[in-house]
């Protein structure tokens, strides 16, 4: 059977699709896992590796509110959104250290109550705009349905961790006589965000019975 017999068969055409999806979201991972280097060097990339993992927890755990982050498209494209909310992130980091050069608690502060909430809503941003392939209909209502939700958990559960890594803590690594400056707590940081992140839309989409049920946001 020739290629173009195979294209055309029902059968296969399934499967061509889902390759050319992969071969694209393959292309954006790429692309956004460049522009967060270019922007804010290799933590951009690496919470784009950190987001993959943690939906694939979620995706493990069977607690993955959106089941377009299953499999290797679902896996690209979280990729692509945390390097977009790695670069927030940074910023947001380097932020506190501009107003306040000294670490303490109001640099603690200011990761919580500034940097958090703006990583929160570009996460949320992000992740709408590209599991929903672009389509920005609907994106106000999800992040007014799910950023409290989020916010209010990931400080919960990760409110420590960001006021000691915001004041330059961190679990120290080398490796090979390679010092890693951090970077494992930065993968375990954000891992562990998506994570919560996602139990929390969960919670937010009227998952769980313990929970007054918002409606869900709707993926195209």
């Amino acid at each position: 059977m020739s290629i173009d017999d195979r294209v055309a068969d029902k059968k296969n055409g399934g499967f061509f699709r889902k390759a050319l999806k992969i071969g694209l979201y393959g292309g954006l991972a790429a692309a956004t896992g460049g522009l967060s280097y270019g922007l804010v060097g290799i933590s951009g990339p690496l919470t784009g590796a950190a987001f993959s993992a943690g939906s694939a927890i979620l995706n493990a755990l069977g607690k993955n509110p959106d089941k377009k982050s299953r499999g290797l498209e679902g896996l690209l494209k979280d990729f692509s959104v945390g390097s977009l909310t790695g670069i927030a992130g940074v910023w947001g980091y380097e932020a506190a250290a501009s107003y306040f050069p000294t670490p303490g608690i109001e640099r603690a502060l200011f990761g919580l109550a500034v940097a958090n909430p703006i990583f929160d809503a570009t996460y949320l941003a992000s992740d709408y705009v590209i599991k929903n392939d672009f389509n920005t209909k609907g994106i106000g209502k999800y992040i007014q349905d799910n950023f409290w939700p989020v916010f209010r958990d990931s400080t919960l559960w990760l409110g420590l961790p960001v006021a000691l890594t915001i004041n330059g803590y961190g679990i120290p690594a080398t490796v090979g006589g390679l010092n890693l400056r951090g970077y494992p707590t930065i993968v375990g940081a954000d891992a562990a965000f998506r994570v919560v992140a996602g139990l929390a839309e969960s919670k937010a989409a009227g998952k769980s019975p313990s929970y007054n049920a918002i409606p869900a946001a709707s993926y195209a």
